[in-house]
């Protein structure tokens, strides 16, 4: 990602957050606070509406829905919907065989999926979080790989460009990651584009992709997108998702299991 490419995005990330503070501007308004020309906004409009992060409008753009804040730490987002991230780390697990080698993507229903797995024999897990790595390890029956890197502390994980690099060397059985957001349209999405590029790395270093995330995530969005739906071969989500998304999923021919 170039400098005019990272310069666009944190001017599309500027945009939301205005649309979704003040509800609507206009092209001209933008223009002026950007100092850009209109053109150029209208095209950050369209991008931002296909991505379905706001809504155009004739001359501007109107909030459409909830943005995705900034997470709170893992060691507090671990308490929030237990019961459904206990549900989707026991139906994930089931699509573990003993002897597989799996990457577990750091966040809260990452962790609930990894103490699933209490009783699988012989895997090898690589993952960027510290909290899985220490959970997995206490199972005593697994080898584990941690990625490299900086610790974020909230996240009690690695999130930099030597854990990049790393996974280019890595091809495993499965991935199983979760995401800041979902949509039909919009795909996974993330909050920074280095986020973004982190969760690329993971996803491209699997033969098969599982999404596991509860159903809150399919009704925010996120700035930055990092893989259509269609990169995802099964999602596990507890059954408060919508039913319009559930069949829309299942008609790209993803596998969903909800629970």
């Amino acid at each position: 990602m170039n400098n005019a490419d990272l310069m666009t995005l944190e001017r599309q990330e500027q945009i939301v957050g205005l649309v979704n503070e003040l509800g609507r501007l206009t092209v001209t308004e933008l223009s002026q606070r950007f100092g850009v020309s209109e053109t150029t906004i209208r095209r950050d409009l369209a991008a931002l509406t296909a991505r379905s992060l706001i809504r155009r409008t004739h001359g501007g753009a109107v909030r459409l829905r909830p943005v995705a804040t900034s997470e709170t730490p893992i060691l507090q987002r671990q308490h929030e919907h237990v019961e459904e991230k206990e549900r989707i780390g026991t139906a994930a697990a089931r699509l573990v065989q003993n002897g597989e080698t799996l990457l577990i993507v750091s966040g809260s229903t990452g962790l609930a999926f990894a103490r699933c797995l209490e009783g699988h024999s012989n895997l090898t897990a690589i993952t960027d979080s510290l909290l899985i790595a220490n959970e997995l390890l206490n199972q005593g029956q697994h080898r584990v790989i941690i990625l490299g890197g900086t610790i974020d502390p909230d996240e009690q994980a690695v999130r930099s460009s030597l854990a990049r690099a790393m996974l280019r060397d890595f091809r495993v059985d499965k991935v199983f990651i979760g995401t800041r957001a979902a949509s039909i349209n919009g795909g996974l999405s993330a909050e920074t584009p280095e986020e973004a590029e982190f969760f690329k790395a993971c996803i491209d270093c699997g033969q098969n992709v599982t999404l596991i995330t509860d159903s809150s995530k399919f009704h925010v969005s996120a700035l930055v997108r990092l893989a259509s739906l269609e990169d995802i071969h099964t999602i596990v989500t507890d059954n408060g998702i919508d039913s319009e998304i559930a069949e829309q999923i299942r008609e790209l021919g993803i596998y969903l299991i909800l629970v």
